[in-house]
């Protein structure tokens, strides 16, 4: 009898705690459930970041319960990454750039915790443009030196980056530093030409030739000649074909004495100069004057000087005829 109620009793005691653990069960789905909904419903309100913390908890509570958790732990994990990705996207358009970055590293590291290579793929494509947008905000304020170390993560993250080199090449500009600045124009034209960009190529190459020559041009008033030759020569590289710098050159030669060179560059200038006037060519036949009497030829150097009597060249081209050479 006694064997019996103790057996009975026993039989109780594990009904009770299946029950329990049925109910107990029951409990925890609902509740990952209703979290995973709330979840969903603060992706409604656009709610994005309680969103997330919803969803990571409806995972952890889910993830307990086996096979009957799969379902709302494999919603939430499709989730989280994308949203990540929508809140960084929202940063970028209001250009805080430093939160927005962080938000497309959280998606980097939901996509690749949960799968979601799609996002990580995006995430890691985007981060290189915001921080060549930092850079560029930055070069802006006149914040030279954190542009240039912005612009060089971007570059960094995206070796095949144009833009990233080209921020690079302004902000060395900025910086005087004009031997790294035509490096990195001569990177972004390269990437450039690769991906077919022409709009950027015809960007880069009038934007490295303006700065080289204009820095060129300084350095002929300094009288620098090395200098002023070596800016000059590497403008060639993004345009071959401007008058300006074949005179500027002329001067520099001349200037240096290398008066072969000198005269190669004027008449490089003067080749590129059929459809201009007189007024214009006299320029290039004054450096041509100034190369020939450094060499002794004073016949040739008579014949440029006459040639170049035009415009603004006039009164040193009559003085250089009458008075320096004596041409009859």
């Amino acid at each position: 009898m006694k064997l019996n109620i103790l057996q009975k009793m026993r039989t109780l005691a594990t009904l009770i705690l299946a029950i329990f653990t049925i109910t107990a069960f029951a409990q925890d789905i609902n509740q990952a459930g209703e979290i995973f909904n709330q979840g969903n419903q603060a992706v409604k309100d656009g709610q994005y970041e309680q969103a997330i913390q919803k969803y990571e908890k409806s995972i952890e509570i889910a993830s307990a319960l086996g096979a009957e958790g799969e379902q709302i732990v494999s919603g939430a994990k499709k989730q989280i990454p994308s949203l990540y990705y929508k809140m960084g996207a929202a940063d970028y358009k209001a250009k805080d750039f430093d939160k927005a970055i962080s938000e497309f590293e959280k998606a980097i590291e939901a996509g690749n915790k949960y799968g979601d290579t799609e996002t990580v793929a995006k995430s890691k494509k985007i981060i290189p443009k915001l921080y060549y947008a930092k850079g560029n905000s930055l070069y802006k304020t006149k914040k030279y030196d954190e542009a240039l170390a912005t612009f060089k993560q971007s570059a960094e993250l995206n070796p095949k980056y144009c833009r990233a080199q080209w921020g690079m090449g302004l902000a060395y500009s900025k910086l005087k530093n004009y031997d790294e600045m035509d490096k990195s124009f001569d990177a972004a034209l390269k990437l450039a030409e690769a991906k077919g960009d022409t709009k950027m190529i015809s960007k880069i190459k009038s934007t490295a030739k303006r700065l080289l020559q204009a820095e060129g041009a300084n350095k002929l008033q300094a009288q620098d000649w090395n200098t002023a030759l070596k800016l000059l020569n590497a403008s060639l590289k993004y345009d071959d074909t401007d008058k300006d710098n074949y005179y500027y050159l002329a001067l520099a030669y001349n200037g240096q004495k290398n008066y072969d060179k000198a005269l190669e560059a004027a008449q490089k200038g003067l080749d590129l100069s059929n459809d201009n006037n007189n007024d214009y060519k006299a320029k290039f036949y004054y450096e041509m004057g100034n190369a020939y009497k450094g060499k002794g030829m004073t016949k040739e150097a008579c014949e440029a000087f006459t040639n170049a009597k035009y415009g603004r060249f006039v009164e040193g081209a009559d003085y250089e005829l009458k008075t320096v050479l004596k041409c009859n």
